[in-house]
């Protein structure tokens, strides 16, 4: 209504809706990020859209989206069951809608129609983008390249407190078939929904902070549809598994959905209770070399004494033919030296038995029984032989000595003869 050039805000509201919808006539497809959704009342389906000029780049649009709930659950399910996840925040999609204009609630658009082919090209090219970067990097084999030790028995495991998974995990390390003990340590994380990327790279980080204690690290997302693997699609988690200090175990998806975060582990296994089953395994393998490495030690240690036995007997019999030898060398020798040292005793009794009997017939002559047969005397004082004139002065009693008989005299005159 014209006022002289002046209208109100609900008429210039309603010139807004006209034009708008003058203007912008049918359905428009339209590509935006989901940057939340929220459905309410009798299932009416809430989102708000965002849009940017580059994918990932700054955001440059900015819209309200309504999904009624006579279009909702069918379009929900169509899209669930045709690209593997369900509608929700973070993803790229491309849908049918209406431009709405309402005088108290502004633009919004009437979503109508979704193309899943759309969004699972987008999820795969950023999925294609991912893995490039990490390969760009030179990250992307770091974790496989680690060693994981042979009985891997201090495991952090990061998963649900509450998911099925994790018990399974928990009861098949537990009362494995072998007896093996395991110490298993839980690090809580969310591993679905938006807040999976954030909890699980703190989870990680709080591990690394004491890797020392942790033979290795276990991601295990429990059981249920493949609707929430595309979380681990995810290159903050991806990279930190790269970077990590200790294996990485994953056990996060179903038999033909591997995530980037599976490619970059240590090793993807299919689900927690395969994860369990390998930690088992390697320790049974770890035990059977143990079991080889002593059966070969002993045998080895069996060889080396029979060896040293037949060794040690050789030397026996060579020592007792030596020592036979010795002895019966030994023996003649000292025959040889008996016989030696009885000739040689029988000559040394022949000359001393010469001599002694030379020195006899000497000694006969010598002896003054003898000396005085032949007419010679034997003069004493006192009993003492005299050996000479000068041993005697006038007036000493001196005894004569002859073969038969002694005479007594007095020295009356001493001539000494020089």
């Amino acid at each position: 209504m014209n006022r002289g050039g002046k209208m109100t805000l609900t008429e210039l509201q309603g010139l807004i809706r006209d034009k708008i919808y003058e203007s912008l006539p049918g359905s428009f497809w339209v590509i935006a990020e989901i940057a939340s959704l929220k459905t309410q009342g009798p299932g009416h389906c809430y989102l708000e859209l965002t849009g940017s000029e580059i994918p990932g780049g700054r955001i440059t649009a900015r819209a309200r989206a309504t999904i009624w709930a006579s279009r909702y659950l069918s379009l929900s399910t169509f899209f669930n069951a045709s690209t593997g996840i369900p509608l929700r925040a973070g993803i790229t999609v491309l849908f049918k809608a209406t431009v709405e204009y309402h005088e108290l609630y502004g633009l919004s658009l009437n979503i109508s129609d979704i193309d899943p082919s759309y969004t699972a090209g987008d999820m795969a090219l950023r999925r294609e983008t991912i893995i490039r970067r990490l390969t760009a990097e030179g990250v992307i084999s770091m974790n496989r390249e680690l060693t994981l030790p042979h009985y891997p028995r201090n495991i952090a495991v990061i998963s649900s407190s509450k998911a099925a998974g994790y018990e399974d995990f928990m009861n098949h390390l537990s009362h494995n078939p072998y007896g093996y003990v395991f110490a298993p340590v839980l690090f809580e994380a969310v591993m679905q929904g938006e807040a999976t990327e954030a909890s699980v790279t703190e989870a990680l980080n709080m591990i690394s902070e004491q890797a020392e204690l942790f033979d290795a690290v276990v991601i295990i997302r429990g059981g249920g549809s493949t609707t929430d693997l595309s979380w681990f699609d995810s290159y903050e988690i991806a990279f930190h598994v790269t970077q990590f200090p200790l294996p990485v175990l994953t056990g996060i998806g179903h038999e033909k959905d591997v995530s980037v975060t599976d490619m970059v582990a240590w090793r993807s296994l299919k689900t927690p209770t395969a994860v369990a089953d390998f930690l088992v395994e390697q320790t049974a393998e770890c035990e059977n070399r143990i079991i080889e490495m002593a059966g070969a030690l002993t045998e080895a240690a069996t060889d080396t004494i029979a060896a040293a036995e037949e060794h040690l007997a050789s030397l026996q019999n060579r020592t007792a033919a030596t020592a036979r030898l010795i002895i019966r060398v030994r023996s003649d020798n000292l025959n040889y030296h008996a016989e030696t040292l009885r000739r040689s005793g029988k000559s040394v009794i022949r000359a001393a038995a010469e001599k002694t009997e030379k020195q006899e017939t000497a000694l006969r002559h010598l002896d003054p029984a003898g000396v005085m047969r032949r007419g010679f005397t034997l003069t004493s004082r006192n009993g003492l032989i005299v050996h000479s004139a000068t041993d005697l002065q006038p007036g000493d009693s001196i005894t004569t000595h002859f073969e038969k008989g002694k005479v007594m005299s007095t020295v009356k005159e001493i001539n000494s003869k020089k």
